[in-house]
């Protein structure tokens, strides 16, 4: 019966090698937490390894950049868990309470960036696409209509840099995963699956970060894509060993202290702790396109 378990939830954990990179790719800044860990965690398991976490959206709930400060209560959530999972690990040297941060230039754009540890983020802050108030309500500059062409530019919401192109866009994120894939041997996206039938009913933003990011990778022959079933997963059984479900849980708590301590509302709710302990992701099979 051990035997069997263990297989069970070994197809849900991917191997690392030394050198390696993982990119995380997160539409809106408490995505990954939920869907992509405790790959996100093992991500940092070694020295050798780097884990990047690439946040599209700022999260802003329609609220932009006014006195609310929502996306950066979602960016300071998305900070801390990163420092829980680093500092998890009792690895490492020089622990503290905040990220060094910087701004800087890709393609000619400014993009926020944090390190801490082995670990980087970066918050492209494009606007949240798809806001549930009293109805679900599509923004202008959503990055559905940028990918479908609907809208010729997108501009980040604190107005430091606008896209004026699908193709602008994505040379700018090529430029990031160039940058930091530097010294490593074997280079992962970790994305939403795109899939309906096997990730039925998840967020545009999520898909079309998701979509963005597998057509990046179709020029790099050596990079591997992982799609992750996300919103779905709320309905599957727990499928992850203790000790992994203990790094989802305490990294989601993470998560809401940063929402909490800002005062909004820290999503530690019935809803969102169903996807923990939870994590479904495939291997992408790679294509002759």
């Amino acid at each position: 019966m051990r035997t069997i378990i263990f297989l069970t939830v070994s197809i849900f954990v991917f191997p690392l090698y030394s050198q390696e990179l993982n990119i995380f790719v997160s539409a809106h800044p408490d995505d990954w937490q939920l869907f992509m860990n405790p790959n996100a965690f093992h991500a940092l398991d070694s020295l050798e390894n780097k884990a990047v976490f690439i946040h599209t959206t700022a999260g802003d709930a329609g609220n932009v950049m006014d006195n609310n400060a929502y996306y950066a209560a979602r960016e300071e959530g998305s900070l801390r868990a990163i420092r829980f999972m680093v500092n998890a690990h009792g690895n490492k040297d020089g622990y503290g309470n905040d990220t060094k941060k910087r701004t800087i230039s890709l393609n000619s754009h400014p993009i926020i960036q944090h390190s801490y540890g082995n670990a980087r983020a970066y918050f492209l802050r494009l606007h949240d696409g798809f806001i549930v108030k009293d109805s679900m309500y599509e923004h202008p500059q959503s990055l559905r209509k940028f990918y479908a062409g609907e809208i010729k530019s997108i501009t980040a919401i604190d107005e430091s840099t606008t896209y004026n192109s699908l193709d602008d866009l994505k040379q700018t994120l090529k430029d990031l995963i160039d940058e930091e894939r530097k010294g490593y041997e074997t280079v992962t996206l970790h994305l939403a699956e795109t899939d309906s039938e096997i990730n039925p009913g998840d967020h545009p933003d999520h898909l079309h970060s998701s979509k963005i990011f597998q057509e990046i990778a179709k020029e790099y022959p050596d990079i591997e894509d992982y799609l992750y079933e996300e919103y779905a997963t709320g309905q599957k059984p727990v499928n992850l060993f203790v000790p992994d479900q203990h790094i989802t849980i305490g990294t989601w708590g993470a998560t809401a202290s940063g929402l909490s301590d800002s005062g909004h509302y820290p999503t530690w709710d019935r809803g969102h702790n169903s996807w923990l302990g939870k994590q479904y992701f495939r291997k992408k099979p790679k294509t002759t396109e």
